[in-house]
């Protein structure tokens, strides 16, 4: 396996979980004729709880430092195990009475010296093979060293190539439709595409008393809601994972939105939430206890919310210093 390969995190829990969901979800936007009327809604549920705590899971954290100190894999000896033991067995031979009986001596010790010249070539190939993959394995270990310099001293030129590496956006990336990156020695900037009409559902259903599925149309108020958590949620795994990968101060993102502009009448996209978010600040949150929404009073932040209107845009933040004081969530 490439180094590439060990460091991406094998799928976790969450990331299965919200791929799961969001396809029954896709299931039940067809408004198909479902197998289990009790099974949709538990889907549903789920899909909901999945898409207002994406900020629960997170990467580990890449510990630069100790990867600096990585000591680079020891050289292996050459193989003698197999020819030392067809010697021995050639020079402790002693013909029994039917070896010599029977005039098989000779030929033994033949076998023998065959079996010496056998292990001899073992030996060989175990020791080509063994530096062979010391070989690869160094190379990989300087490969890691190299990044890890070039991380250290705050190349920013680098960062893309970790995140890259790293892929850690499994568990976000049937649920925003892209992000794109501005790359700072100190800093990052995230633009998060949220792809509102693939994920909220406009919809909630129910099981009715005859055991049939129940679909209505949802209020606007609960999506609106629902709405506000999903994107502060994105924001806030999106800024976790950087965190997790890079060491920068602070991640700044953006969340945009195709929305109605109704000082022109189009629909275009435009930022309907910006945070600045600090390391110092988010490694004291608790982020499963937290609601998505309303810990954007923990930062900077602009972000125009009504339960009865939704989002409305607003301009980007910058970078700035944790607040000393919460805002009002909506």
């Amino acid at each position: 396996m490439s180094w590439k390969g060990a460091v991406r995190q094998i799928e976790r829990d969450q990331q299965r979980r919200a791929r799961v969901a969001a396809q029954e979800f896709k299931q039940l936007q067809k408004d198909q004729v479902v197998a289990s009327a009790s099974q949709a809604v538990a889907s549903y549920n789920d899909y909901l709880v999945v898409i207002q705590s994406m900020h629960h899971d997170c990467s580990p954290s890449v510990d630069w430092a100790v990867m600096q100190r990585e000591l680079a894999p020891e050289t292996p000896e050459p193989s003698t195990f197999h020819e030392v033991m067809a010697e021995a067995d050639l020079l402790l031979y002693e013909p029994s009475f039917f070896d010599r009986l029977f005039k098989r001596s000779a030929a033994k010790r033949e076998r023998l010296e065959q079996a010496v010249a056998v292990a001899k070539q073992l030996d060989q190939q175990i020791t080509a093979e063994g530096q062979a993959e010391h070989a690869r394995q160094h190379t990989e270990w300087q490969e890691r060293q190299n990044l890890t310099a070039q991380v250290l001293v705050k190349n920013e030129e680098v960062y893309r190539n970790v995140l890259e590496a790293f892929a850690p956006w499994g568990g976000v990336s049937d649920l925003v439709s892209s992000l794109e990156f501005t790359f700072t020695a100190d800093h990052i900037e995230i633009d998060v595409n949220v792809n509102t009409a693939a994920v909220i559902p406009d919809f909630v259903v129910s099981q009715l008393a005859s055991g049939k599925l129940s679909r209505k149309a949802m209020p606007s108020g609960k999506f609106n809601e629902l709405y506000q958590d999903y994107v502060c949620s994105c924001l806030l795994r999106v800024a976790r994972e950087v965190l997790a990968h890079l060491p920068v101060s602070q991640v700044v993102v953006h969340a945009f939105a195709k929305q109605l502009n109704t000082a022109t009448g189009l629909v275009e996209r435009q930022v309907i939430v910006s945070a600045s978010m600090p390391r110092t600040t988010m490694e004291t949150l608790n982020f499963t206890a937290l609601d998505p929404s309303d810990s954007m009073q923990n930062f900077n932040h602009t972000m125009k919310f009504t339960k009865t209107l939704g989002f409305q845009a607003v301009e980007r933040v910058g970078l700035a210093a944790p607040l000393s004081s919460p805002r009002n969530r909506r």
